[in-house]
Order: C-alpha cells, then sequence, then structure tokens
C-alpha cells in the first residue's frame, strides 16, 4: 500500500461539486476547459487533505497565479510550507479561499473558477477550522524553518 493510500482524507472523493467548460469562460490565455481541469485539480487536492507532497507544480502554478490573490512564496514549496504543513495553516487556506474577493470579468480573470471554489467550500464550513484537518505539524514553533515536519498522531 503507497504512503498517499495510507493519508487520511478530509472529504470524501467528489464530495466538491466539480466544474465543467460550460461554467467557466476562456481568457485570452487559457479555454473554459483548462480554467474547469486546474479548478478541479484543486477540489480534489482540498478533498484529499491538502498534504504538501501531493502539492505538485501545476496546482502551485494554478494557485499563485490565477486564485485568490495567493502570491508565490518563491516558490512550490515555500507555499506548500506556509500553507500546507499544520492543520493550522490548512485552516488559513480555506478561511482565506471563503474571505477573498472572487472580482473581475471572467473573461479576463479566474473569478469564476474562483466563486465555483467558494460555493462548493461553503457547504463545507467545518473545514475552516484546524480540527477537521489531519496530517503533519511543524516539530517546533519556528514558522520560518525549513525542519522536516512529524507525522501527528
Amino acid at each position: 500500500m503507497t504512503s498517499a493510500a495510507l493519508r487520511p482524507h478530509t472529504l470524501p472523493p467528489h464530495t466538491l461539486p466539480r466544474l465543467t467548460p460550460a461554467d467557466c469562460t476562456a481568457t485570452q490565455w487559457s479555454t473554459a476547459k483548462d480554467k474547469a481541469d486546474a479548478g478541479n485539480r484543486v477540489l480534489a487536492f482540498i478533498e484529499n487533505g491538502l498534504h504538501s507532497d501531493a502539492f505538485t507544480n501545476d496546482l502551485y502554478r494554478t494557485c499563485s497565479r490565477h486564485l485568490f490573490g495567493h502570491i508565490a512564496h518563491f516558490d512550490r514549496h515555500g507555499f506548500a510550507y506556509a500553507w500546507f504543513t499544520t492543520s493550522d495553516d490548512k485552516a488559513d487556506f480555506i478561511r482565506h479561499a471563503m474571505n477573498a474577493s472572487a472580482l473581475g470579468d471572467p473573461a479576463w480573470t479566474w473569478s469564476d473558477v474562483e466563486q465555483h471554489l467558494q460555493r462548493a467550500l461553503a457547504d463545507h464550513p467545518h473545514l475552516q477550522e484546524p480540527s477537521a484537518w489531519t496530517g503533519n505539524t511543524r516539530p517546533h514553533g519556528c514558522p520560518s524553518c525549513r525542519c522536516t515536519p512529524q507525522t501527528r498522531d
């Protein structure tokens, strides 16, 4: 059995409603299908527990370029460390998504994807609480170090 199979899931697969290309508006740079596919990968990542080792380059590009005013955090690892290391971090990620302004014309922004994610997450308010998340914790209180996280019992 793989380590991914042993990780707890926060929600059963496909609990959060998926996007279709019809839900999205193409931009000059992204097709409606591209936006829907990327949004669905974010939804699956949330359902699977926001595990930092599952935060792919593709998810990093989507989040840091298109969603909820996120910044790059230098690279994918810095982004994952900031948002997906502890249960508090994961709850903060969901709270940030829920409280962000999803504004702008979807022909120029990803506001349509952001709004869909917010609607999907609104049905699961418990995800904004650290108790909803299981997984890794920092071995000590230093938020800026790169020490190896320990698995929480």
